[in-house]
């Protein structure tokens, strides 16, 4: 079989899985909005596109001119394209006016107010119903594809950030770490970073997203370095923290309550399992060492297409099920305000009671640089 043809097999599997998802629903038609999903049904990578997609299985992609010749080459199948000359909107109801379709999910996260008003009056014989996450739903758990592309974007992050540690020497900013791991992953291969990287030290550690400053990074401090490479789409996200040389015994401390914090999460991510009883699993073990009121964040999302999947990130309230094939990270930390925090990130992949993990960086003991 060849590569196309394995790939529409994948995409046709995709397909079939959403549309009993609209069936469910007692629907006709999706409309998309979000990239992430139109690029998961059609494997179209272009900017500014929308997509319907029928209970039959038929595709309609509403692009325009500049993406004519990408959407030939990327996005193989039956699938009409219409190359936009009007409004979003009316040319969306124009095309639902040629399906025979009656009630229509609208991804509701994706269009304003005044966008779905519209469409109901260019189409008032159609029962529009405001829709969330339904193709996020099918996204949740990975294909064979989707797992090969994602295992390689970490990988190449992994690499990228062994190859800036020899950089991080007193004086250098962390602009320039960071900038030097964005320039990494597209050279070993990656579409870049797939959002901004953090680069933290010092008292700036305490900061969840302290994204790479001016900074000068100092001796006895901490750096927490929180990165992820885009590849075909898909993306890592993975922190570690390390020290430039020794730090005071606290900050030391706090980093192995948090790599044991990561390891109960991690052997929690199993099949059945909720994102609430992964993220308990680390966060009793930060309560019982006295640190809980510093550990304000979720343990962890999913990763895919998105930074942030598995419908929503929020898993410490999620009663989502775990099932095999779902990617996560599970990433606690501790952070001292003032003087600085530690985050041990990684990429996990839910394998009935066995976890995981994808992304392969040492982390056992304190990396001193």
């Amino acid at each position: 079989m060849s590569s196309d043809q394995e790939l529409l097999t994948l995409l046709n599997n995709r397909i079939s899985k959403t549309t009993k998802l609209i069936k469910e629903k007692q629907a006709d038609a999706l409309v998309i909005f979000n990239q992430a999903n139109y690029r998961f049904l059609t494997n179209f990578s272009g900017e500014e596109a929308e997509l319907i997609l029928t209970a039959n299985g038929d595709r309609v992609l509403l692009s325009d001119s500049r993406f004519k010749d990408q959407i030939r080459h990327q996005a193989p199948g039956e699938m009409k394209v219409v190359m936009q000359t009007m409004d979003v909107i009316k040319e969306i109801a124009g095309q639902l006016k040629q399906l025979d379709v009656k009630t229509v999910l609208v991804e509701g996260e994706f269009i304003s107010a005044t966008q779905f008003e519209a469409l109901k009056q260019a189409c008032p014989d159609l029962n529009f119903i405001l829709d969330a996450e339904l193709v996020e739903t099918v996204r949740n758990i990975k294909d064979e594809l989707e797992l090969e592309t994602l295992q390689k974007a970490i990988d190449i992050s992994a690499q990228s950030f062994k190859e800036i540690l020899p950089l991080i020497e007193p004086g250098v900013s962390e602009r320039a770490i960071g900038a030097k791991l964005d320039y990494l992953f597209k050279m070993n291969g990656g579409d870049g970073p797939s959002f901004e990287t953090i680069i933290a030290s010092g008292y700036r550690g305490s900061w969840a997203h302290g994204v790479a400053s001016d900074k000068k990074i100092q001796k006895g401090e901490l750096i927490v370095i929180d990165f992820g490479s885009f590849y075909h789409g898909y993306t890592a996200d993975i922190t570690r923290t390390v020290a430039l040389g020794q730090v005071e015994p606290e900050l030391e401390k706090i980093y192995y309550i948090v790599l044991e914090a990561q390891k109960r999460g991690i052997a929690a991510a199993i099949a059945g399992n909720t994102g609430k009883d992964i993220d308990q699993a680390g966060r009793n073990y930060i309560k019982e060492q006295g640190y809980g009121e510093y550990f304000g964040h979720g343990i962890g999302h999913g990763i895919g297409l998105e930074v942030h999947e598995l419908c929503t990130p929020a898993m410490p309230y999620s009663k989502e099920v775990m099932k095999n094939n779902m990617a996560i990270t599970v990433e606690p930390g501790i952070y001292l305000p003032d003087r600085g925090g530690v985050r041990i990130e990684d990429d996990v992949l839910i394998k009935d009671n066995h976890p995981y993990v994808m992304s392969q960086l040492p982390k056992d003991e304190l990396l001193i640089l």
